[in-house]
């Protein structure tokens, strides 16, 4: 079956365009409108939803993968987005395709494993792959976590992380060097060790599980957060805010992220969007001692 991604890509236009053409919600110059009547012709395509517009497919992870308060915000934007767009959004527990102009995938949920439509991942860690993604820029949010321990004082960091060293880790190791600060990587399960050596200054954790394992740490140190230690994260604003101690955070908005999403997956075009960190500063960050 020819699907509108197919269509789209046929005439050299977004999905939206496609969209907007068949269903007359907005106006298609004459030419644009031509040359898509002509490909819908020769694809012999049937726009079976054309009072509704195109659809798109929502592949969620499983219960419990994300905070309510994250996937409201994401799922509102994404909704409202569409909507401008003249498309529908079906929220779907596995990424199928069937009359999908295209396919939104939220990670840690699986891509479909054949699909003639576009796929857009949203976040995730995996290899890159031929699906369009849309992300945190994970460089960016370690430069700027750096930069921000960095002007209060801060040259003695220890950076705790679930799994390898990805491009959050790269993005803050490149950024202390440049303000000539030292950092020491441990691995979450490790965190016990943070603080065995040379006491650092402030503590970095990657993600949730991070962040998680080095609180648990400070609270059994009995450690002040932040008199004697600051304490920033990548993650959730919901993660950074439902501690024993609020927590300053990189972050993006998850609205931001359902916008990018719908937008890339009506463009039809793979690509890869990358999206700005928003630093959020809450009480366990401080100026060094004797430097604030």
């Amino acid at each position: 079956m020819v699907t509108i991604a197919e269509v789209a890509r046929h005439a050299g236009v977004a999905v939206s365009t496609v969209s907007y053409a068949l269903s007359g919600k907005r106006s298609i110059s004459v030419g644009t409108r031509r040359r898509i009547e002509a490909s819908v012709r020769a694809l012999g395509y049937q726009p079976r939803r054309q009072a509704h517009g195109a659809l798109l497919h929502l592949a969620l992870p499983g219960h419990g993968a994300l905070g309510a308060e994250w996937l409201g915000s994401f799922l509102g934007a994404a909704t409202a987005s569409a909507h401008a767009r003249g498309a529908d959004l079906l929220v779907s527990p596995s990424a199928h395709h069937r009359g999908a102009a295209g396919v939104v995938v939220v990670a840690p949920a699986s891509p479909p494993l054949d699909t003639s439509v576009p796929v857009v991942l949203v976040g995730g860690d995996g290899p890159v792959s031929r699906h369009s993604r849309v992300d945190l820029d994970r460089v960016a949010a370690g430069a700027r976590a750096a930069e921000y321990l960095a002007d209060l004082g801060h040259r003695a960091v220890a950076f705790v992380q679930d799994g390898p060293p990805d491009d959050f880790h790269h993005g803050f190791a490149r950024g202390a060097r440049e303000r000539n600060a030292s950092v020491r990587v441990h691995r979450a399960v490790e965190a016990d060790r943070v603080f065995a050596l040379d006491r650092p200054t402030a503590v970095v954790a990657s993600d949730d599980a991070a962040l998680t394992a080095v609180l648990a740490d400070l609270q059994r140190r009995q450690l002040r957060v932040p008199e004697d230690v600051s304490v920033l994260a990548l993650c959730s604003d919901g993660a950074a805010r439902h501690g024993r101690w609020p927590v300053t955070s990189v972050s993006v908005s998850p609205a931001a992220l359902g916008r990018a999403a719908v937008e890339v997956a009506l463009d039809a075009r793979p690509t890869t969007r990358l999206l700005p960190p928003r630093l959020t500063v809450r009480a366990s960050t401080a100026p060094v001692r004797g430097t604030g």
